[in-house]
């Protein structure tokens, strides 16, 4: 059978639907791939999967204008040898998103894209009421990006139970051959949500949260692997998709480093879209030197309270990284759950400075005796309002990312593109003045005798930027500095959470 799509737009899913036998294929067996034929020799090919009944499907987001073609492989007649063509346009989508410019990131088309999200692991197992709100919260508070997990989570502050789990029984353990396509179907709702909200869905593949509730922490590494081939091949195919192994993953004590490799590794297999992959830690962080992970997700709060701590671990892993659980705004009685929203603010500004990413989470205990983020709903905190400032100002740079210019012994720790534009974040509580001086760096443009900047306070938690209003001239360089002597220091309200912006003039 041969059929042809109308034009479809580029970097958007399209589903191709087939018949298959009475008999549904096992999916703990792939039952069909698909190979793409793109233009310029792109070639993909796309895992299919069963979803329910004699139903399969096959997912795919080309990600170049052109004619593509496509035909169908698999053991079973019914499956095998479909083939077709699908005429892809153009469009304002931006693509997924990926590593760039070593330590950063960017939509397919160039786009830079800056990582302000939140984490909310347990709301896709919630009730439909509070999974909307959820969503509604996220996106109005200006967050890009949700970290959430497929599994449920158990333990502390769960106060719900679910009403879909993603498999059938099998006794009294679990038949990964047999998945509930209702729970996936609701999943494939959910993250198709996000994405029309502007989110990226940081999806948790494993769950280290289970405490042995529903047992699904127990499942066999064939069992995890089945899994993960089939939720790659339903979720794979929507462009902002962003794949975690795990969420502390060195609670499961049981499994080696390695196994969580072979995972990640086949993780960066099968999937035809090759999505940002990465694994986060409790305790123990894993090598994030692995080839599989495309950035390190980190746990810890402590490298975001001092100046100069977190872009030690660019150095080491040499990839972008992304402290996912700095601790949390909230008022519960634990350490990591009872930060003020200032020391929060404050906790992302200077991962900002140190070239890296940060997550929000809150957790203050709801309505139900939950929190935030394990039940989601609406938000309740003072950070979002300025997390989404923060957001706003570094999608308003010129410069794709901001990186430590001289990381080695520079005392202001600004950061930013040398002889382009600088951010300097002067702490929860600012002097009375700033004097101009910029340090020089190790690589990029040296600043020279002339260079003319422009310069804004910004005000971190009142949420303002107030240009200063006069040119600042570098009349002096040295080895490792630059100054404006001939212009009068900034008046600063002292005692304020402030940052500068600075900008060179160009010619």
């Amino acid at each position: 059978m041969t059929a042809t799509a109308a034009s479809h737009p580029v970097h958007t899913p399209f589903e191709l639907a087939f018949e298959g036998p009475d008999v549904p294929i096992p999916a703990d067996r792939v039952p069909l791939t698909a190979r793409f034929v793109g233009p310029g020799a792109q070639e993909r090919t796309v895992l299919g999967f069963w979803d329910g009944g004699t139903r399969y499907l096959v997912r795919f987001a080309p990600e170049v204008p052109g004619s593509w073609t496509w035909q169908t492989a698999s053991d079973e007649p019914l499956l095998d040898g479909r083939q077709g063509r699908v005429d892809v346009v153009a469009s304002s989508t931006r693509g997924p998103v990926r590593v760039a410019g070593r330590f950063h990131f960017a939509h397919a088309d160039g786009t830079p894209f800056r990582p302000v999200g939140t984490t909310v692991y347990n709301w896709i197992h919630q009730g439909e009421a509070l999974r909307a709100q959820t969503i509604d919260a996220v996106a109005e508070a200006g967050f890009d990006k949700l970290r959430f997990m497929v599994f449920p989570q158990a333990g502390n502050y769960v106060e719900h139970d679910p009403e879909l789990l993603p498999f059938e029984r099998d006794g009294d353990g679990w038949d990964v051959s047999r998945p509930s396509v209702a729970f996936f179907r609701r999943l494939d709702d959910l993250v198709a949500a996000l994405g029309d909200r502007g989110i990226q869905a940081d999806v948790l593949v494993f769950n280290a949260y289970d405490r042995g509730v529903f047992g699904l922490d127990g499942l066999t590494e064939e069992q995890d692997a089945a899994y993960l081939r089939y939720l790659v091949a339903r979720l794979g195919a929507f462009p902002h998709v962003w794949w975690s192994l795990c969420n502390e993953f060195d609670q499961l004590t049981d499994r080696p480093a390695e196994r969580w490799d072979r995972m990640g590794e086949l993780l960066a297999r099968v999937d035809a879209h090759d999505h940002l992959r990465s694994i986060h830690n409790w305790v123990e962080l894993h090598d994030h030197n692995q080839p599989w992970i495309t950035h390190a997700s980190i746990q810890n709060g402590h490298v975001t309270t001092e100046f100069g701590r977190a872009n030690l671990y660019r150095d080491v892993y040499g990839k972008p990284v992304v402290l996912d659980e700095i601790k949390y705004e909230g008022d519960t009685p634990e350490r990591w759950g009872d930060l003020d929203a200032a020391q929060l603010v404050h906790q992302f500004w200077i991962a900002t400075v140190a070239g890296c990413y940060a997550s929000h989470g809150e957790s203050f205990v709801t309505e139900s005796g939950s929190l935030h983020i394990v039940e989601g709903g609406r938000l309740r905190g003072q950070s979002p309002a300025r997390l989404a400032f923060l957001r706003r100002i570094l999608e308003g740079l010129r410069i794709p990312g901001l990186d430590p210019i001289d990381k080695w012994d520079d005392p202001a720790h600004v950061a930013g593109v040398a002889r382009d534009q600088y951010v300097q974040y002067l702490g929860r509580r600012a002097p009375a003045q700033w004097s101009f001086r910029l340090p020089q760096g190790g690589d990029g443009e040296r600043l020279e005798v002339g260079d003319t900047f422009e310069v804004s306070v910004i005000d971190t938690w009142n949420m303002t930027v107030e240009p200063v209003g006069r040119p600042f001239v570098i009349t002096e360089v040295k080895r490792n500095d630059a100054y404006a002597g001939e212009s009068e220091p900034v008046s600063l309200p002292e005692g304020e959470a402030l940052a500068l912006l600075i900008t060179r003039v160009r010619p």
